[in-house]
């Protein structure tokens, strides 16, 4: 298994891919930005992208995703309560100051405990809400893409259009129950593990 990481444009986001060795296929998850960088990666690690996977729909992590899919003819798809936050998007780029920002063609809706297998890649879908309604992590053995559900020391915000603290406070209390040697790739910062952050994150320790 390959695990590599892009951080991507102005709010430091982490786009993640995993690739399978054998067939040197991988997915990617929340391509930011910076789409050269992602392919200049994919390139040197001499993997062929197949699917596209965002833990959520903030542009952040969606703003390379558009042209990902074009070059690559690759699948994009969120889990099913994230439609919102996806078709309000283009609005909060804008907000935010991010010129140029195109919406992928969603092609697939994911749901809770769905399990994805593509080519050799076997991945679980976790339903995390908090920082967004659809907000999903992606559980392949012990390695876990949060998205902004969970950071090294922190969360991710809840005070924009749909986040809830209380439902992060629930999903936290899910992923506190992975095996603590699970490895924690998130959507900003550095990885981490279930059990660091359950000894040492403030967010987890209150709700548990």
């Amino acid at each position: 298994m390959i695990i590599e990481s892009i951080v991507t444009g102005s709010f430091m986001e982490n786009a993640w891919i995993l690739g399978d060795e054998e067939s040197k296929h991988a997915i990617i998850f929340d391509p930011g930005d910076n789409v050269s960088n992602i392919i200049g990666k994919m390139n040197e690690l001499n993997l062929t992208p197949v699917f596209i996977l965002n833990t959520h729909a903030h542009p952040d992590h969606l703003g390379a995703a558009a042209e990902l899919q074009k070059r690559f003819d690759l699948p994009f798809a969120i889990h099913e309560d994230e439609l919102p936050t996806f078709n309000s998007a283009k609005d909060t780029a804008q907000f935010l100051g991010l010129l140029n920002f195109q919406l992928p063609e969603l092609t697939t809706f994911l749901s809770d405990g769905q399990v994805l297998e593509i080519n050799n890649i076997h991945l679980q879908v976790l339903h995390t809400p908090g920082h967004t309604p659809g907000s999903i992590c992606f559980l392949t053995g012990k390695h876990l893409f949060a998205g902004d559900t969970l950071f090294q020391g922190s969360v991710g915000r809840t005070d924009l259009p749909g986040g809830s603290m209380k439902q992060l406070g629930n999903s936290l209390k899910r992923l506190s129950r992975l095996p603590e040697d699970t490895r924690v790739y998130p959507g900003h910062g550095e990885v981490t593990s279930i059990k660091k952050e359950i000894e040492t994150n403030p967010y987890i320790k209150e709700v548990l």
